[in-house]
């Protein structure tokens, strides 16, 4: 099913990144991976607009030296009662929003396999009023000059066949220390692609050859 990021939260993803231009965002996510698609999870495009289905979730990255402090994040939605959200999630805690079945902007004891303590995690309600609404997020925090200042966090790059350069090779090089059998040559060509697959099909990941966010953390673990 082809999909599309929530526009309230493509807002919020904009006032982040304003608020903090240098982040991190290694933690980031939006669409989920295999193992998010087993269960029910926001990060699924469940709900639909016509023939498209749109993903009412996103993770914010934990980064302090460079302005974003997740938990800070979490506390300032929290704390700011907006009507689009449905949860939030952040440090083995969780708090609702209105009109959920727990008490409205309260945190309590999130339990899930998860502890968030690397990003908080947004949901906004599934109702077209909320998840499109693109109004400014009013979120108090004011992150100091220099963490603003302080020089982007280098993020691995989405790879796939016909890549060339460094970042392949270092790829490569990952899928080898894992016991994959592939070259090291910098060069993405269809022998990576297919280490990649055989990788990803082993490791609950979505087999289609391209390294991207979820492959590269699977890589690194």
């Amino acid at each position: 099913m082809a999909w599309r990021m929530a526009k309230s939260l493509d807002a919020l993803l904009a006032k982040v990144n304003a608020l903090s231009p240098n982040r991190d965002k290694s933690s980031d996510g939006g669409i989920g991976n295999a193992e998010h698609a087993s269960r029910d999870s926001d990060h699924n495009p469940w709900v639909t607009d016509g023939a498209m289905g749109v993903v009412t979730a996103r993770d914010f990255t934990n980064d302090p030296a460079h302005g974003m402090n997740s938990e800070e994040l979490a506390e300032a939605l929290r704390a700011a009662k907006d009507e689009r959200i449905k949860y939030v999630i952040s440090n083995k805690k969780i708090a609702s929003g209105t009109n959920q079945d727990k008490p409205a902007w309260q945190w309590r004891p999130y339990t899930g396999a998860n502890p968030h303590n690397h990003h908080c995690h947004v949901s906004i309600k599934s109702d077209k009023a909320s998840y499109d609404d693109t109004r400014e997020w009013m979120i108090a925090m004011t992150p100091s000059a220099a963490a603003v200042a302080a020089p982007p966090i280098a993020s691995d790059p989405v790879l796939r066949k016909g890549d060339k350069g460094p970042d392949v090779g270092r790829l490569q090089t990952l899928l080898k220390a894992k016991g994959v059998t592939v070259g090291v040559d910098d060069d993405f060509g269809q022998n990576t692609k297919d280490a990649i697959i055989a990788f990803q099909a082993t490791n609950a990941l979505v087999a289609d050859g391209v390294c991207g966010k979820y492959t590269w953390i699977a890589l690194k673990a």
